[in-house]
């Protein structure tokens, strides 16, 4: 199928609302704001007399579509005011995919002390951070991520270019074997500490080893993996000290990983 892209504006704004309705995100806000929302109540009791009790059935989640249309409007907010970036893939014109790109000094916007380091450029010398990239679940395994990192290094050529910094992961790994055994048994069990001692590790030259990240082709991580940025010139530069998990049961390792693309003439 061959895909087309287009980047967030004004113009795109309604295709990405309907995108993100469509895979229940958070619209990318988290990066921009450095946090999720606080939420509207603690307790799904409370939520519950707030805003009504969700319905299975009909799956429909009051409280997740206050946030979602929360999101939403700060998002618009921000893409009209030039401060959020994006790139939208499409299907016969249908938005099926998202890569989220933005200034290192916009992502996030408003910073403080409890800023956690997760959300800040892991090199001070990076001017561009790719986020976020999301394929929507019946488009997956087609390209269309690979086809949005792509427009978006554009994007920021066309923007004067510059360091870009991402921190995908270093490579995915089934974790349908993992996931019985958390069902089994518990996810701090010994058995699970007996199975993961053979957990796939990488040795990536001048980063050291990584750990392979539980994933599957439903459910694909949304930074990417490292070939797909290594396709694009993407080098490796260190461990993502900030990213990577530090449970031993829930073992994954992110890949901070540069490349400097020139400014268009």
């Amino acid at each position: 199928m061959r895909f087309t892209t287009r980047e967030l504006s004004r113009r795109t704004f309604a295709d990405f609302e309907a995108f993100h309705a469509s895979v229940h995100s958070c619209g990318c806000m988290l990066s921009l704001r450095g946090r999720h929302l606080s939420p509207v109540a603690v307790t799904a009791e409370e939520r519950a007399k707030l805003l009504g009790a969700p319905d299975r059935s009909k799956k429909k989640f009051p409280h997740h579509e206050w946030w979602m249309a929360r999101n939403v409007a700060e998002m618009k907010e921000l893409v009209w005011a030039g401060q959020a970036h994006g790139i939208l893939v499409y299907a016969d014109k249908e938005p099926v995919g998202w890569c989220q790109f933005g200034r290192a000094e916009e992502l996030p916007i408003v910073r403080t002390e409890k800023t956690p380091p997760n959300r800040i450029a892991r090199d001070p010398t990076s001017e561009w951070r790719i986020t976020c990239l999301t394929t929507r679940r019946d488009f997956r395994g087609q390209g269309v991520a690979t086809r949005a990192l792509t427009a978006a290094v554009e994007a920021i050529r066309k923007k004067g270019g510059g360091w870009i910094e991402s921190t995908p992961v270093a490579y995915p790994q089934s974790k349908r074997e993992w996931r019985k055994i958390k069902r089994t048994y518990g996810i701090r069990s010994e058995e699970m500490k007996d199975y993961l001692k053979t957990w796939p590790t990488k040795h990536i030259p001048g980063v050291g080893t990584v750990k392979a990240a539980l994933s599957t082709s439903q459910t694909a991580d949304y930074r990417g993996v490292m070939t797909m940025f290594e396709n694009l010139g993407f080098k490796p530069t260190q461990r993502d000290e900030h990213g990577s998990s530090p449970n031993w049961w829930a073992p994954y390792d992110l890949v901070v990983m540069r490349l400097k693309v020139d400014g268009a003439a």
